[in-house]
């Protein structure tokens, strides 16, 4: 599974997401929960736009009691945007347990 995220920008934000939320539909709707919980094991938060990462977070939200590296990643994403200054009060609510 390749995401964009690391290479996106303002300008293509809106097909990022598309594309982000139509891959991770598609692979656990095939039951392929083992894929994603790689992808967020092995993601890079650093480089990633706070839309993005916003996105899979939503993306696999439904996911979650099959997806064992979510909390973690979670959790790099809060420690990401706290370290960026972008974590605003209630910005990851709804988005864990």
């Amino acid at each position: 599974m390749s995401l964009p995220l690391d290479h996106a920008d303002n300008s293509n934000l809106d097909e990022a997401l598309d594309i982000i939320f139509d891959e991770v539909d598609e692979i656990l709707l095939a039951g392929e929960y083992d894929r994603v919980n790689r992808l967020l094991a092995e993601m890079y938060t650093d480089a990633i736009p706070v839309e993005l990462l916003l996105g899979v977070l939503t993306a696999t939200l439904p996911a979650r009691h099959r997806l064992p590296n979510r909390a973690s990643f979670l959790a790099r994403v809060a420690q990401t945007l706290r370290d960026r200054g972008e974590l605003e009060d209630g910005l990851l609510h709804g988005l864990g347990e």
